[in-house]
């Protein structure tokens, strides 16, 4: 199956609260070659709730494009092929690296690398469909011991690519992303094996020796202007452009809902970092909001 994706590609990975519609099209804007969502539930698809259909909006001109799935029922995975919103997308991606509690205690996440078998038949139920599958995988829950020998399981399943985060489970965001362990896995594999964890604007290109690609997370929420390798837009320019899709495609509760969560991380290296987010993630309106941008405007570079 020919993939949307080429070798060095820069991708958007997939983040619970953060790679909403408004995010991702500016991703892609700013030139990222896979725009992921965040992790919709199989079981909430068969409810039609508001909240997955807002996890499931797509811009016009997203492509390529990848809906990210999570859950632990073979049969839901199956069912999930034949809804119109999962459609609408090129790529299906599975989650099985979460470390969320709540995702972990149900037997989902990364709880699927306990249960390679479960994993197995929820690959080999996506390609009963049409579009490509991949998988999102940590190193283990607590190490990496058996990381190897799953990944070339969801490579004889039919997986055709797949993201290795280099943590396990048990270490969150802690701690270093382990390079060598994703690079060991990427060697062994004939499908593409993307990397991901800890990349950013000083170390992307050393990031792609010995991978297909690389999956870009928290790196791109500080700076989604990573994948373009340079600043076009200042800051001020970046939260404006935000607010702008967020509303567009989500209502004006955005900035209450959303878009505050992402202001301290795009204010991250400026001197007066702490004043400045301090005003403005307590502001209560938008209209609140811009006041305070426009006043430190100047800075906001």
């Amino acid at each position: 199956m020919n993939l949307p994706i080429k070798k060095g590609c820069k991708t958007l990975a997939p983040l619970a609260g953060y790679s909403d519609v408004a995010f991702r099209r500016i991703c892609h804007e700013m030139g990222a070659d896979l725009t992921v969502t965040e992790m919709v539930s199989v079981a909430g698809l068969n409810y039609k709730s508001k909240k997955t259909n807002r996890l499931l909006e797509k811009f016009e001109g997203e492509s390529p494009s990848c809906v990210q799935l999570f859950g632990r029922e073979v049969e839901q995975f199956e069912r999930a092929l034949s809804h119109p919103e999962v459609q609408k997308f090129d790529i299906i991606d599975v989650n099985m690296g979460c470390p969320v509690r709540k995702v972990f205690s149900h037997g989902e996440g990364s709880a699927l690398l306990l249960e390679p078998e479960r994993a197995e038949q929820i690959v080999k139920a996506l390609k009963k469909g049409d579009k490509p599958v991949s998988i999102k995988m940590r190193l283990g829950v607590s190490d990496n011991a058996n990381a190897l020998d799953f990944a070339k399981r969801m490579e004889q399943a039919g997986a055709d690519f797949i993201t290795v985060h280099g943590r396990t489970k048990e270490q969150l965001y802690s701690g270093e992303a382990d390079w060598d362990s994703i690079r060991k896995i990427a060697s062994a594999l004939r499908i593409p094996v993307l990397g991901n964890g800890d990349v950013n604007d000083s170390n992307i290109e050393e990031r792609l020796v010995g991978v297909y690609g690389v999956a870009i997370g928290r790196g791109a929420v500080e700076n989604p202007q990573i994948f373009l390798g340079k600043r076009k837009l200042s800051r001020f320019e970046l939260i404006m452009k935000h607010l702008e899709y967020g509303e567009y495609y989500l209502g004006d509760k955005y900035f209450s809902h959303s878009l505050r969560s992402f202001i301290p991380f795009y204010l991250k290296g400026l001197p007066d970092i702490k004043k400045i987010r301090n005003e403005a993630v307590i502001a209560k309106t938008k209209d609140e909001l811009l006041e305070i941008l426009n006043k430190y405007k100047p800075q906001l570079v």
